[in-house]
């Protein structure tokens, strides 16, 4: 039987606005909708009943109820994992509000990896296919597109970071290809230049890749490929760290698919960064 959440996942890009905000409920809080009601599901995303319906209909379900008999044989499938997590919480030493945010986290890079282990193959091919890269964001998404932009350029050394906020972009979408690459990592509160910078690459006929924190993302439409990294915090802030586990996967992941490539590119760094005595030397 097919992974419940994979199967929304898979059909998100087509749904209505209405229904992606209930395909994020879902995922965000899947062990409660697994016995929750199509009226008390309805209420918490503050939508109508026929809305739930249409959405599983238009994925493929015959109704609710098979959906959730889906959701609840999932559960218990991952019920063992669950109970490992919820043992060793109770044995860190810390402060509720320190045990709060570890959960947390724990929880969202577990997410992130159900939600994305499928893509994250296509998305390894798209880079390393790519001529050029560009990495792109604004704000709380920043520190993530700068670390990719600095690991990928280390590896193959065709990548840039450029920002959204700034008019700069505008140089170098002009001159976009089918064989460029932008990859934007957005998070709600969603920049508009973002969007502004998806669209003009995707009319340059450029391939898309968006991470970002929810299907319901408006820079879902612009994707070839998404990865979704959830970004809730125990403040109010957004939080990077699913979103860095992702990518610093991805970058593990390429180094190893390309040894040859990389080793020569860090052979080369290192001799340049040597030869101007770049790095601290411990003293004997």
């Amino acid at each position: 039987m097919k992974n419940p959440l994979e199967v929304l996942k898979i059909n998100v890009s087509a749904l209505p606005r209405s229904q992606k905000l209930v395909v994020d409920f879902i995922i965000d809080h899947y062990t409660e909708v697994g016995f929750m009601t199509v009226e008390q599901l309805s209420k918490k995303v503050g939508t109508s009943t026929t809305t739930v319906m249409r959405l599983m209909s238009n994925v493929g379900y015959k109704g609710y109820s098979e959906f959730q008999k889906s959701l609840q044989n999932f559960l218990r499938e991952e019920s063992a994992p669950q109970m490992r997590l919820e043992t060793n919480l109770k044995n860190v030493s810390q402060n509720e509000s320190w045990k709060r945010h570890y959960e947390l986290q724990m929880e969202q890079i577990q997410k992130a990896n159900q939600l994305n282990i499928e893509n994250l193959s296509h998305v390894e091919e798209m880079l390393c296919s790519a001529s050029n890269i560009y990495c792109t964001s604004v704000r709380s998404g920043l520190p993530v597109a700068q670390y990719l932009t600095h690991n990928l350029n280390r590896m193959l050394g065709n990548t840039k970071y450029t920002l959204a906020d700034s008019s700069d972009w505008v140089d170098d979408v002009i001159s976009f290809t089918e064989n460029e690459l932008l990859f934007v990592v957005s998070f709600a509160r969603y920049g508009e230049r973002l969007i502004r910078y998806a669209d003009q690459a995707k009319q340059k006929g450029a391939k898309v890749v968006v991470l970002t924190d929810k299907f319901s993302s408006p820079l879902i439409p612009y994707a070839d490929a998404v990865l979704v990294c959830p970004a809730d915090s125990i403040a109010s802030h957004n939080s990077i760290v699913s979103a860095i586990f992702m990518v610093d996967y991805m970058i593990s992941s390429l180094s190893m698919a390309n040894p040859e490539l990389v080793s020569q590119r860090l052979k080369q760094v290192d001799k340049i960064l040597t030869d101007m005595n770049y790095h601290v030397n411990k003293k004997k």
